[in-house]
């Protein structure tokens, strides 16, 4: 049988919980154009972003390894992102909620990173005052992407377009300014790929750093982490590598309980029967127990600590901050060096309100750590072929 966009809307309806956000009641887009045939508007929200420039551009560049300089299978943002998709729609299956629209969220999460991760964000909001990757993600999904001609950007649905300017973790801060739903604490959805958010990096993380040997087994049962002494009993006789891998496997399973555990007891502390109640709702239903919450931090902390400022990743973190800051000084004091198309905008634009040129950090911004390097490499090294 073939199914319509209203036979799938129905499905939804009869299927999902309560307090799931159903495509058809959904808020609309930012532009009108005619509804899908045989999707669901959320289903064509992730379809369209599976389909964009910068959701590919995920693969190359930074998760913590800039592109290359890890092993093949050093996670990047786009297998990052890629885990957390899944575990944010198991998260989503679990408690009924929309898989779509969690899945659209998870997958344009981190579309707004620029090359060499958190530290190409930093050297470009030092240089361009204000630049934030949530924000940043906002404008390549509403602008800056190029593909339809009856608007700029994906014109995705008003509650994705929520979903990535209210990403919130212990990590992550958005500005308390906000166009989609002011007031109102976001959808289930959204907050389920939050939690999934934390559950992947700091699980994926960790295996990474010890399938390439800058963490040991010895070193972390020397540490006295709880959440790693949680998972210790079912791995026990393995060999080290295995071990890994089951490990982060134990560690998703502890944490995606948790935080389900915790949405149970959410939903009937705020008595919560439809989306206006989570909507209102004192606060988000879907986080992690208080005290797993402080595992999660000391974990953070001993990763910040033993992994992230390795000497051989701090190495590759400069001359990603070196190759950005370099890139972005020359295009300031010679906009010819740029494509004739981005050297106008650059001197259309001038300098933003908050200092900087808002298309150079734009252009950066949109840039793999591959490309970034390349471009570096044909302006300052001589002997290199433009």
């Amino acid at each position: 049988m073939l199914l319509t966009r209203k036979d799938l809307e129905e499905r939804e309806k009869k299927y999902l919980a309560p307090y799931a956000a159903v495509s058809s009641d959904g808020a609309g887009r930012e532009h009108a154009e005619p509804p899908p045939e045989y999707r669901t508007h959320y289903q064509r929200d992730w379809n369209r972003i599976a389909h964009s420039p910068a959701y590919r551009k995920l693969k190359f560049k930074t998760q913590v390894f800039p592109f290359g300089q890890g092993d093949d299978a050093s996670r990047d943002r786009l297998t990052h992102t890629l885990e957390t998709v899944q575990i944010a729609t198991s998260i989503a299956r679990s408690l009924g909620l929309n898989e779509d629209l969690t899945r659209a969220i998870a997958m344009a999460h981190d579309i707004g990173h620029p090359p060499f991760g958190h530290a190409g964000e930093y050297v470009l909001n030092r240089l361009a005052a204000g630049f934030d990757h949530n924000d940043h993600g906002l404008k390549i999904l509403r602008t800056l992407e190029k593909r339809y001609p009856g608007f700029d950007g994906l014109n995705l649905t008003l509650e994705v377009l929520e979903g990535i300017e209210k990403h919130e973790t212990i990590y992550d801060h958005p500005s308390p300014r906000k166009a989609f739903f002011p007031g109102l604490q976001p959808t289930m959805e959204a907050q389920a790929v939050c939690a999934a958010d934390v559950i992947a990096f700091h699980a994926h993380d960790l295996e990474d750093a010890l399938r390439l040997g800058i963490l040991t087994i010895e070193q972390m049962n020397e540490a006295g982490l709880a959440l790693w002494e949680a998972v210790s009993g079912r791995v026990a006789g393995l060999p080290p590598r295995i071990q890994a891998v089951q490990r982060t496997r134990a560690l998703i399973n502890l944490l995606v309980r948790d935080v389900l555990s915790q949405a149970e007891t959410r939903l009937e502390q705020y008595s919560i029967k439809s989306l206006d109640d989570v909507r209102n709702a004192p606060g988000f239903i879907f986080s992690f127990t208080e005290p797993v919450q402080s595992q999660i931090r000391t974990l953070g902390k001993f990763l910040h600590d033993n992994f992230y400022q390795n000497y051989k990743i701090i190495r590759m973190i400069n001359k990603g901050e070196t190759i950005i800051e370099r890139l972005y000084g020359e295009y300031s004091r010679r906009p010819e060096v740029l494509p004739a198309h981005i050297a106008a905008e650059v001197r259309s634009q001038g300098t933003g309100p908050t200092g900087g040129n808002p298309a150079i950090a734009d252009y950066i911004a949109g840039m793999t750590d591959r490309y970034a390097t390349e471009e570096y490499c044909k302006i300052f090294e001589v002997d290199y072929r433009v």
